[in-house]
């Protein structure tokens, strides 16, 4: 399909409550083509028959360069109160991470934005998901072949978020939800049918998926774990009363490590004037202690801290650690009333480890949550059975991904659990074993 992605949907307004062959019969194409499902609905499953949202009218999918072109009191309109919010991605666009090209696709009725969410280019190494001893095979064939390891792939996300941020109009149903992402998904693959990327992702969607699954179905999209996130809810009135909640062993532990570190300082920060290498350098120290590597996925510009707190203010909070005068440790966090995403964690290595630094980053973290009445704390993914312990759960990411061309596609089929985050990093197969602690959705 060439030029811009042009579809139409019609609805009809009122009328009888059963669709006439003829209409079934048109409602069934138009379902079928962007959708994936053929099923005729009553009249008014799905779409309120006192108003008209999409009426002969064509959804029209954009890419820019910038979410810029989405105006901003739009976006907020359609995702209000989340903290990954429109300044942020734009303040990221600027400082992209090394290899990555970002921008943003939108789906428009005429000058209405329906839906829009962040785009992403980059050359994705297939072994990104393997760990340990495949990885280093990988590593090798990277080095002696890297196109048969190393792909350009186009995606909806962005490489600086673990939730898929999709902003759609609040007013569209469900049904037409799929209809509009139909028509962002078809631009994608134009996108890389332009541009001869072999492989097209969703990266890191929710339970969103569950309701966008007949899209995905219909377009041939498989469906893979991503890197779940822990999720740590604060219904609490104070900190001690969230120490209660814990199990007795957990309780005196936390509070040993606590006591431990009464030297260390905590410091809260909108800005990092002069403090620029240092933080940078802390984030590299800690991707280099960590047991697990996502590659491209985890690197950061230089410029991408002092960004987002420009770009933020009092919306992005910096909590420094210093031992004395030195600086020993960072926590970057995106705050709202309704929840905190915790982005970026950066320790001074070996200190952070005889200081016990990273629970008392948590500690810090609920204490400050809950004196704020904040209900929910978003830790992040990786190290999750230390974030279990301060009472998280575990809350499921899907990737979706086809390769450009059927034959493709059937060909590589069978090696689609070698995409799956979960099955190949090794705390998550460790925690598997553990029921309780599997993600349930």
């Amino acid at each position: 399909m060439q030029g811009d992605v042009k579809m139409q949907l019609e609805i009809r307004r009122g009328g009888p409550s059963v669709r006439s062959a003829q209409e079934c019969a048109v409602h069934q194409r138009i379902v079928r083509h962007m959708t994936g499902s053929g099923h005729c609905a009553p009249l008014g499953s799905g779409v309120n028959p006192g108003r008209d949202l999409i009426t002969r009218a064509s959804m029209q999918a954009k890419e820019h360069a910038s979410l810029r072109a989405v105006p901003r009191d739009v976006w907020e309109q359609m995702l209000p109160g989340e903290p990954e919010c429109w300044d942020y991605y734009v303040a990221v666009e600027a400082t992209p991470p090394p290899g990555f090209v970002l921008g943003a696709l939108a789906v428009m009725e005429g000058e209405r934005v329906l839906a829009a969410a962040p785009l992403f280019r980059v050359s994705y190494r297939i072994d990104t998901p393997l760990q340990g001893t495949l990885r280093k095979i990988g590593q090798w064939v990277f080095e002696h072949a890297p196109r048969l390891v190393s792909l350009p792939i186009v995606g909806l996300g962005s490489p600086v978020s673990d939730n898929l941020t999709i902003a759609f109009d609040p007013a569209l149903t469900q049904e037409e939800r799929r209809a509009v992402f139909a028509v962002m998904l078809a631009k994608l693959e134009e996108i890389a049918a332009a541009e001869k990327c072999m492989l097209m992702a969703v990266k890191s969607i929710d339970e969103l998926a569950d309701s966008l699954a007949p899209t995905f179905a219909a377009r041939h999209y498989a469906k893979v774990t991503s890197v779940p996130l822990v999720m740590l809810d604060l219904p609490y009135k104070t900190y001690d009363e969230y120490l209660m909640s814990l199990p007795a062993k957990v309780r005196g532990y936390m509070k040993r490590k606590a006591r431990a570190n009464a030297r260390v300082r905590m410091e809260y920060r909108t800005s990092i004037d002069g403090l620029e290498r240092e933080i940078y350098a802390l984030y590299q120290a800690t991707l280099a202690n960590s047991s697990v590597d996502y590659g491209d996925f985890e690197q950061l510009s230089p410029e991408y801290f002092s960004r987002v707190l420009a770009m933020l203010g009092d919306r992005a909070q910096l909590a420094l650690s210093w031992n004395g005068d030195q600086l020993v440790g960072f926590q970057l966090s995106l705050v709202d009333s309704a929840r905190i995403v915790t982005k970026h964690i950066g320790m001074k290595y070996p200190e952070a480890r005889e200081l016990n630094l990273y629970f008392l980053n948590w500690l810090k973290m609920i204490e400050f949550a809950i004196e704020r009445r904040i209900p929910l704390v978003e830790m992040g993914a990786t190290t999750y059975a230390t974030k279990l312990l301060f009472g998280g759960r575990l809350s499921r990411r899907w990737l979706y991904f086809r390769f450009r061309g059927d034959l493709t596609n059937w060909l590589l089929r069978p090696l689609i659990p070698l995409f799956d985050f979960e099955r190949n990093d090794p705390e998550l197969k460790a925690l598997a074993k553990d029921k309780a602690a599997v993600p349930a959705t």
